[in-house]
C-alpha cells in the first residue's frame, strides 16, 4: 500500500530516450556493458562488468523486496513488471553473463555464479 501511495504504479515516460552508442562496452569509469533485460520495463537494462566478474542486475532479478516475503534470487513481485514472461526470459541473458557478484536494484548483494541466481529466480516465477 505504501508503495501505491507512493507513486509506484505511476507512468514516468522518458521523453527522449536514445539508444546507447553502439555494441560493446561504454565510455564510463568501468566499461559496463548494456545488456538488455526487457520485462520489468520495455527498456530495461543491466550492466555487466566482465573484467570484475559483477553484474549490475538493476529490476531485472532482486534478492528481496520489501513487498516480497521470498529471500534471494527473485524477481519483482508480478505487479511491478510490465511484461512478466519477457522478465522470466531475460533471465535466461543473464545466466549466460560470466559474474559471481550480482548487485540488485533491491536486496543485499549475491555472491555466486550469475547462472545459479538465475536459474534460482526462474524457478521461484
Amino acid at each position: 500500500l505504501h508503495s501505491l501511495r507512493a507513486g509506484g504504479k505511476r507512468e514516468t515516460p522518458v521523453s527522449d530516450p536514445r539508444p546507447f552508442p553502439g555494441e560493446g562496452p561504454l565510455d564510463l569509469p568501468g566499461r559496463p556493458v548494456p545488456v538488455a533485460t526487457p520485462g520489468h520495463t520495455d527498456g530495461h537494462t543491466a550492466f555487466h562488468l566482465p573484467h570484475a566478474g559483477v553484474l549490475i542486475t538493476g529490476d531485472a532479478l532482486v534478492t528481496g523486496h520489501p513487498t516480497s516475503r521470498v529471500r534471494g534470487p527473485q524477481l519483482l513481485p508480478r505487479m511491478f513488471d510490465a511484461h512478466r514472461e519477457r522478465a522470466r526470459e531475460s533471465l535466461s541473458v543473464l545466466a549466460e553473463l560470466a559474474a559471481d557478484t550480482l548487485l540488485p536494484g533491491h536486496g543485499p548483494a549475491h555472491s555466486g555464479p550469475a547462472r545459479a541466481a538465475a536459474q534460482e529466480a526462474y524457478e521461484k516465477a
